[in-house]
């Protein structure tokens, strides 16, 4: 379902700044094609990894974990079927490991101003 065809909020890719426009009211990660923010090559995302979905009624955006490893928000790791009300600068790791720099795939949320219209 999309909302007016306008995003409410993106994604930016810390590494790479490419950003991703969530404008259904969910939105997908993972490595399954047709995730909306699809990582189809790194084995360590789960196939359907985590939804983010805005509440239109209450305008808040909640990030509901469905992967097998967790997701870490703000160094803060949830677990499957945790939700958490995601926050404009909220930094997200789909894969986080301490020990390998290199296995951070993570993205930051930016609330978009067409929020508040809705």
């Amino acid at each position: 379902v999309s909302l007016h065809g306008r995003p409410w909020g993106k994604l930016i890719k810390v590494d790479t700044s490419d950003e991703v426009l969530l404008m259904n009211r969910e939105n997908t990660v993972g490595r399954k094609r047709g995730c909306d923010l699809s990582f189809p090559t790194n084995k360590l995302v789960s196939g359907e990894h985590c939804k983010i979905a805005l509440d239109e009624s209450s305008g808040l955006v909640w990030l509901e974990d469905t992967s097998t490893n967790g997701t870490v928000i703000n160094m803060s790791k949830l677990v499957r079927k945790q939700t958490h009300v995601l926050q404009h600068g909220d930094i997200i790791h789909f894969v986080y490991r301490k020990s390998d720099m290199l296995c951070k795939t993570l993205c930051s949320y930016n609330q978009s101003s067409f929020v508040t219209d809705l």
